[in-house]
């Protein structure tokens, strides 16, 4: 009896573990999927890691307390884990949202399903071209070996949270500007001369309506530079996947 109480204990915390993941990573907690579908998908990825958990080591508190915080723990190192995932598609929306802006697309917005709130046209494209790219160069998988590393890495119950944790965050979050930039540097440079072209033009041409000639002319010249960008896109998701990659068992060895 006390054997099948154990390995009940560990079952409960590589579920914990693994659904906290899940539900902050947007290719597996996206709010459009039904709750069921979300809740057997956590069942079912901790059934296949299950038997690869050395739990030989774990020993369970006997106070309430201790063990509430170690379930604490890991759910707080998978929504770290799967925060650091996150943080990548928000840079990838926040260059669309950049691009949207430039393009004169600021007061036209749709609701983001992830997030419920108010982002751009270009915005949400570039977020759902993210998980499509991300999906076909089997970015899902990075996830899940960096899911099965943590606990190869990091024991059930030895989760620990040193300060370094708190740095990395930061750093990643700094990052999504920098790649944000880089997605939509194409866009941006090209609306910049034609912002430019458009002021020479207003000082020769006072006679020209300038707003209203603008207006259609960013937007043909953004949506053709952001199609013909779009192997650059390709390439700088590539070199951020690397990236997450590394950051990602960073983060994992800092636990």
């Amino acid at each position: 009896m006390e054997y099948w109480l154990n390995q009940f204990h560990v079952f409960l915390l590589i579920l914990l573990r693994v659904s906290a993941l899940l539900v902050v990573t947007p290719l597996f907690g996206h709010r459009n999927y039904l709750a069921r579908a979300k809740i057997g998908l956590g069942f079912v990825i901790s059934v296949v890691v299950f038997p690869l958990v050395d739990a030989d080591t774990l020993q369970i508190p006997d106070g309430f307390f201790p063990y509430a915080i170690m379930i604490v723990r890991e759910i707080l190192m998978g929504l770290v884990l799967g925060f650091s995932v996150l943080l990548f598609f928000i840079a990838v929306q926040f260059a669309g949202q950049l691009i949207g802006f430039q393009m004169g697309f600021g007061i036209v917005s749709v609701v983001d399903p992830q997030s419920s709130e108010q982002v751009s046209i270009i915005g949400q494209f570039m977020s759902i071209l993210a998980i499509l790219i991300v999906l076909t160069v089997d970015g899902h998988l990075l996830i899940l070996r960096g899911l099965i590393a943590s606990f190869e890495v990091v024991p059930l119950g030895g989760v620990q949270f040193p300060e370094v944790i708190i740095t990395k965050l930061i750093d990643l979050s700094s990052d999504i500007f920098v790649i944000a930039v880089k997605m939509s540097a194409p866009v941006m440079i090209s609306l910049l001369m034609i912002s430019v072209a458009m002021g020479v033009l207003a000082r020769t041409v006072p006679q020209m309506n300038v707003f209203l000639v603008g207006f259609p002319v960013q937007i043909t010249v953004g949506t053709l530079v952001l199609v013909s960008s779009l192997p650059l896109f390709l390439i700088v998701m590539n070199k951020s996947l690397d990236n997450l990659e590394r950051n990602l068992f960073a983060l994992i060895g800092f636990f």
